[in-house]
């Protein structure tokens, strides 16, 4: 009977500290949808914040803003990680941009032997990237060194 009785004494402290901690940043599920409006700072690297130790909610493995040629921010942009240039190769990710040009996941990516990034635009055009990248940290690159990412 003690030994039962201890047993369930070091269960229930055990669950209270599961329950109690504070979840990390990472641990935090943050995705985005199409026609959602819940981001912010188009144009910034979003990793900047939404990382390990960060200020954002959740950790992003992949994201960054897309734009309409006309330069506005595009409402409802699709981004695919392809394992092959062009849309070929396996699918590894889908991600839906929101209503503010925005497109960010913390769902897990696997990104090795690097992904080929396709944009597609609410016209049906779409626009691929050439090379490969082995992170998903769009705006750390376009709008700053490289165009940023336009589709229309």
């Amino acid at each position: 009977m003690k030994i039962v009785v201890m047993a369930m004494a070091a269960i229930t402290v055990s669950m209270f500290a599961v329950s109690c901690k504070n979840e990390p940043a990472c641990g935090e599920t943050n995705v985005s949808s199409a026609g959602g409006d819940d981001s912010h700072n188009m144009g910034r690297n979003c990793m900047s914040c939404h990382t390990e130790g960060g200020e954002g909610d959740g950790c992003f493995n992949a994201a960054g803003t897309a734009y309409y040629s006309s330069g506005s921010t595009h409402s409802s942009a699709i981004v695919k990680l392809f394992t092959q240039p062009d849309g070929q190769g396996e699918l590894r990710a889908t991600i839906y941009g929101d209503s503010k040009g925005n497109f960010y996941t913390t769902d897990d990516i696997n990104f090795s032997g690097g992904l080929y990034p396709a944009v597609y635009g609410s016209s049906g055009e779409v626009e691929y990237m050439n090379s490969s990248i082995t992170k998903g940290a769009c705006n750390s690159c376009h709008g700053v060194s490289e165009e940023r990412i336009e589709v229309d």
